[in-house]
C-alpha cells in the first residue's frame, strides 16, 4: 500500500518515536506528545510510542509498559539520559557502535509489529541511525518540529561563536558552529581550530552529514509556530504546516484566583536549567529590589540544588520562594499562585508553551523576543516582550508591571482561550493524512506484516 492511499485508510497503525513520554520528565514536548497520542487513540488509531529511559539494567534494553490504550516501549540509556543526550563527547568510534544498537532496536521493534505511520519528534539520544533504519524499511516518517533538531547540530538555532539566531544549516556554518564554543567572535574561534580539530577529529563532521541525511528521510513536517515553518521548510522534502499547538484543559479550574496580588507574583516555570534564563531573571528581580519594589518571585522546574547559593549571592532569599517540579494537575494550581509567568529563554523557543498555559490560567507572561514565543505573546495586547538575551529590557518590563497604571489589567483583558488538546485529535489526523497524500507513490511503497 502506498502512502497516498494510507492517506484514506481508517484505523491507522501510528508509531510515535520519542526521546520522552511521561511521567518521564520531557518539557512541553513529551507533554504535546502524549496527549495527541490519546487524542488519536480515542479516534480509532492504534498508537504505539518509542521512547527512551533510564533504570538499573543492561543499557539498549527495552522495557514495555502502557499509558492506558498506548504501548510504550521505552529504550535503557543510561548514558544519554543522564550525561551526554546528543553523543557529542563519545568519539566517532563509540557513537558509531551506538548507530548499530539503536537500528538493532528498532529492527526488533519492527519484527513484531509494523507501523503504517512513523511520528517522528524529539530523539536526541537515538540519533541520525533511528530515522535512517525507518526509512530502509519503506516507512513514511512525519516529523513533529518541537525543536531544530534536523537542522541543527546545536538543537536550538543559537549559532556559535557569537550567539546569535541561526536562520537555518549551511556546511560552512554548521561546522564553524560545532567546532567553536561560543567564542563570541569569529576571529577567535578561528584561532582555536588549530588544536580543536586534532582533538575532535572527523566526528563532529560525520554528525552534521548523518543529519544531512536523517532530515532527508522525512516525507514532511507539522510545526506548531510560523517560525519553524519558515525556518525548517527548505530543508525538508515535502510539506511543512503549522498545526496549532494546545494544551490539555481537562483539570483547568472552573474559577481562578483575584489578581493581582500583594506583595505583586511573578513566576518562573523553567527552574535552573541555564538555557530558561534565571540568571536574567534573578539579575532583574535582584534590581528592583534594590529600586524599592515590593514583589516576589515563584519558581518551579528542575535542577534547583544550587539556588540557595544564587539566592545568597543576590540578597533575594526573602523574596523567591521555590516550589520544585510540578505534575499533572499540579500545573494549574502553580499558575493560579502567581500574576504574570516570565519566559526567559536565551535560545530561540520554537513556540513556548508557558505563555499558552498561563493564558488558560487566566495570567499574562512576559517573554523574549526571539522565536515562536512573538506568536503567542502579542506586546502589550496580552504580554509584554523584551529583547533577546537583554537583562535590562526584562528588568524595565518587569517594573512597567509592577508601576504603569492599568497595564496589568490591560493584559488580562488580552488573553484568548487556547485550544485544548482533547478536540484536537481531528486537526493533527487531518495533518498526518495530507502529508500522506502528497507524497511521492514510488518512493513510499509499503507493506503490512
Amino acid at each position: 500500500m502506498t502512502a497516498r492511499a494510507l492517506a484514506g485508510r481508517n484505523g491507522l497503525r501510528i508509531w510515535h518515536v520519542a526521546e520522552s513520554y511521561p511521567p518521564v520528565y520531557g518539557g512541553g514536548a513529551a507533554i504535546f506528545i502524549r496527549d495527541a497520542c490519546h487524542a488519536l487513540a480515542k479516534r480509532g488509531h492504534d498508537v504505539r510510542v518509542l521512547s527512551t529511559g533510564q533504570w538499573d539494567g543492561e543499557p539498549y534494553k527495552v522495557r514495555t509498559d502502557r499509558d492506558g490504550p498506548i504501548e510504550v516501549r521505552r529504550v535503557n540509556l543510561p548514558y544519554f539520559r543522564s550525561t551526554d543526550p546528543d553523543g557529542w563527547e563519545l568519539g566517532l568510534r563509540k557513537w558509531r557502535e551506538h548507530e548499530r544498537r539503536v537500528a538493532t532496536v528498532i529492527e526488533d521493534a519492527l519484527a513484531e509489529w509494523r507501523p503504517d505511520l512513523v511520528v517522528y519528534s524529539t530523539t536526541r539520544p537515538l540519533g541520525e541511525q533511528c530515522l535512517i533504519t525507518l526509512r530502509r524499511h519503506g516507512l513514511p516518517i512525519i516529523g513533529w518540529l518541537h525543536e531544530a533538531w534536523l537542522i541543527c547540530p546545536r538543537i536550538m538555532l543559537l549559532r556559535s561563536p557569537t550567539s546569535m539566531p541561526c536562520s537555518g544549516p549551511g556546511t560552512v556554518k554548521c561546522l564553524e558552529c560545532m567546532y567553536s564554543e561560543y567564542d563570541g567572535t569569529h576571529t577567535r574561534a578561528a584561532l582555536k581550530l588549530s588544536w580543536r580539530i586534532p582533538r575532535i577529529g572527523v566526528y563532529f563532521a560525520y554528525r552534521i552529514r548523518r543529519r544531512a541525511i536523517a532530515r532527508r528521510q522525512l516525507i514532511g513536517a507539522l510545526a506548531y509556530s510560523d517560525f519553524m515553518v519558515i525556518a525548517n521548510r527548505p530543508h525538508i522534502r515535502g510539506p511543512v504546516l503549522n498545526v496549532p499547538m494546545g494544551i490539555n484543559l481537562e483539570d483547568l479550574p472552573g474559577e481562578h484566583p483575584m489578581r493581582p496580588r500583594d506583595p505583586f507574583r511573578f513566576g518562573f516555570m523553567g527552574g535552573f536549567q541555564p538555557n530558561k534564563g534565571i540568571w536574567d531573571v534573578l539579575d532583574a528581580a535582584a534590581a528592583l529590589k534594590r529600586d524599592g519594589f515590593d514583589f516576589e518571585l515563584h519558581i518551579w522546574g528542575p535542577e534547583q540544588e544550587a539556588a540557595d547559593e544564587e539566592l545568597v549571592e543576590r540578597d533575594l532569599g526573602d523574596r523567591v520562594v521555590l516550589h520544585g517540579m510540578y505534575q499533572g494537575p499540579g500545573i494549574w494550581a502553580a499558575y493560579d499562585a502567581i500574576d504574570v509567568a516570565i519566559i526567559a529563554t536565551t535560545v530561540p523557543e520554537p513556540f513556548g508553551r508557558i505563555p499558552v498555559e498561563a493564558a488558560a490560567a487566566g495570567a499574562p507572561t512576559i517573554g523574549a523576543r526571539v522565536g515562536g514565543i512573538t506568536e503567542s505573546i502579542r506586546h502589550e495586547v496580552n504580554g509584554l516582550l523584551f529583547d533577546f538575551r537583554d537583562g535590562a529590557d526584562l528588568t524595565r518590563q518587569m517594573q512597567r508591571i509592577l508601576e504603569e497604571p492599568g497595564l496589568y489589567d490591560k493584559l488580562r483583558e488580552g488573553l484568548a482561550p487556547p485550544v485544548d488538546t482533547r478536540t484536537t485529535g481531528a486537526a493533527v489526523e487531518a495533518a498526518y493524512r495530507a502529508v500522506l497524500a502528497s507524497a511521492d507513490i514510488e518512493s513510499h511503497t509499503m507493506g503490512r506484516n
